[in-house]
């Protein structure tokens, strides 16, 4: 039994060197960046497989934003009669019904960032929420057009009491750990990344609420959506730069803004910010900063640029970008 023992943490030990390739948000590869800071361990949890995957309903389907032409966001609220328990920063797989045409077998499970409610919502803690994005491609016909995505179709179109079968749930790369909790945060997410520092933002809600609110550190969102039109969960995140104070600040970064000079990628906006970047990042006794990204996978590279600039010459900067928890996906 000890050699077991062994063998079984060699094997965990192994496993924490490699990066992990898991299902996009819908159907494509999801890049996860191997994990560099510690976490704390998930609390005993189910979690459901393709093969056995957790029967829930869908509750609502909300459309939060659209530009108009081509791309639309749900929210859709899942019910899972209580037996669905995540941590902030993980998602699920939601297997959609029927046949590939491709494998003529089930289709893969997709992958959607788990997220609490919103206010209006209720306060059910057997359900959770996701959020969807809908690509709508337009045909010949002017009055015509159809959504890609088999998974996000059947999502955004489902109407309440929809049976769905869900998987997970996965990933620990993006949680919250303990010393983050204390730290400085700077968040960088683009579309339905914004999911995870939903959740993050509740759990530092409630933080403030229970323990002395000056123990937080400041908070810093980059948000990266296409323009007002597509910037999802607005009002919610705007409460919070009430309730925190002062200590949350949001940087919307609009690539289609009607205003050419107010257009700009997140990466844009995080060299425009790099004197405020720099001043979060630097190390006391106190506090230390923690940084997050989730979004699309064509984000990373000019997103580490960037904050590698606007680290400049501060004594942690290879720290700060070694132990970035990302998440990314096609």
């Amino acid at each position: 039994m000890p050699r077991l023992l062994h063998f079984i943490a060699l094997l965990w030990n192994l496993t924490q060197s490699f990066s992990f390739i898991s299902r996009g948000k819908d159907g494509n590869q999801r890049h996860i960046s191997p994990l560099r800071s510690s976490v704390t361990p998930s609390l005993a949890k189910s979690r459901y497989t393709t093969k056995e995957p957790l029967q829930c309903v869908i509750r609502s389907v909300k459309q939060v934003g659209s530009n108009g032409f081509d791309r639309e966001f749900y929210h859709i609220v899942i019910d899972s009669m209580g037996k669905y328990a995540y941590t902030d920063g993980e998602y699920c797989g939601i297997i959609p019904p029927g046949i590939s045409e491709k494998t003529n077998r089930r289709h893969t499970p997709r992958s959607y960032s788990l997220a609490p409610l919103l206010d209006g919502d209720g306060d059910d803690t057997s359900c959770f929420s996701i959020c969807v994005r809908t690509t709508i491609c337009k045909d010949d016909s002017p009055h015509s057009s159809s959504m890609k995505g088999i998974c996000s179709t059947f999502l955004s179109r489902s109407e309440p009491g929809t049976p769905v079968s869900v998987t997970g749930p996965f990933g620990k790369n993006l949680t919250l750990s303990p010393d983050d909790l204390h730290n400085n945060l700077i968040f960088v997410a683009t579309g339905t990344g914004i999911s995870p520092f939903r959740g993050f933002l509740r759990t530092l809600e409630k933080k403030s609420k229970n323990k002395d609110p000056n123990s937080l550190g400041r908070i810093l969102l980059f948000f990266g959506v296409q323009n007002y039109s597509t910037y999802i969960y607005r009002s919610e995140l705007e409460k919070y730069v009430d309730l925190f104070n002062g200590r949350f600040m949001i940087i919307p970064c609009f690539s289609r803004h009607s205003v050419a000079s107010e257009r700009g990628y997140v990466q844009d906006n995080i060299l425009k910010s790099k004197d405020l970047i720099a001043s979060m990042a630097e190390t006391s006794k106190d506090k230390k900063c923690s940084i997050f990204i989730c979004g699309r996978k064509g984000m990373e590279v000019p997103v580490r640029e960037a904050l590698s600039t606007a680290f400049g010459n501060l004594p942690n900067r290879d720290s700060l970008l070694n132990n970035i928890k990302i998440e990314v996906y096609q």
